[in-house]
């Protein structure tokens, strides 16, 4: 850490230790039948077993001064979190959703990635594998999450409404017109999450990007400046998501 002090060096048998509060709240779940006990278990292995993975491939192409592997895993991070967003984040799976959700996560992350990578975080090349993969990353997961209330609040709002906006279209409204406020709506509920976090950084939660960065020996303040920078990242990558999924959702 700062000021000298080292960082404690850490093994499975740390992991193991903090698995404990986890088992313990998956037990507190099948004692008062919650029934979210065996997936919690689940979701617990899968993020070991993923997170080791992709320790051990960052290891090698983080390393490696090639665009392509950055160019391979950007586009298998998205592949990833399309998957997770229609079939496990969305409430209801549309015809060819798939290939909707994966080019509104690519351009809208893979835009604000490239300029905040080479205009707020001064990286040259841009595709610089330590610096570009985990940004990517991070919007990733971030908007992933807007993404897919934006799509669950889109299907919900076209089901509810589907008489209002089919008596303006028959009294001669275009689609934009009949679809403006509800379109409107969707967007403030899906961006919410986004702009809450916003709000609450660094007076209710201290973020684990600037936390582990402080654990690993930056000075405070140049974390909390790559904290901010990636916030107004992440909030932009959100916003643009949003937007082209309700505009594709309602407008296409």
């Amino acid at each position: 850490m700062g000021g000298g002090a080292t960082t404690p060096s850490l093994d499975w048998s740390n992991v193991f230790t903090a698995s404990i509060f986890v088992l313990f709240t998956a037990w507190i779940s099948h004692s008062i039948g919650l029934r979210l006990g065996f997936p919690l278990i689940i979701s617990s292995i899968r993020c070991v077993l993923q997170l080791t993975l992709m320790g051990l491939v960052l290891d090698d192409v983080l390393h490696v001064n090639n665009v392509k592997p950055v160019i391979l895993i950007t586009v298998a991070l998205v592949l990833v979190g399309s998957y997770e967003t229609v079939y496990h984040r969305t409430r209801k799976t549309l015809k060819r959703l798939f290939p909707i959700i994966f080019f509104v996560l690519l351009i809208s992350n893979g835009v604000v990635c490239y300029l905040g990578v080479i205009l707020a975080l001064n990286e040259s090349p841009f595709w610089r594998p330590v610096t570009f993969i985990p940004v990517m990353g991070m919007l990733l997961g971030n908007s992933m999450g807007s993404v897919a209330m934006a799509t669950s609040v889109c299907v919900d709002s076209i089901i509810v409404h589907a008489p209002i906006i089919e008596t303006r279209l028959s009294f001669g409204a275009s689609r934009y017109e009949a679809v403006k406020t509800i379109a409107t709506q969707a967007i403030r509920t899906a961006m919410l999450p986004a702009l809450t976090q916003l709000s609450v950084m660094g007076m209710i939660n201290i973020p684990g990007m600037m936390t582990g960065q402080i654990f690993a020996g930056m000075p405070v303040q140049q974390a909390v400046i790559y904290q901010e920078v990636i916030m107004f990242m992440v909030s932009a990558s959100c916003g643009f998501g949003v937007l082209m999924t309700v505009c594709v959702r309602f407008f296409n």
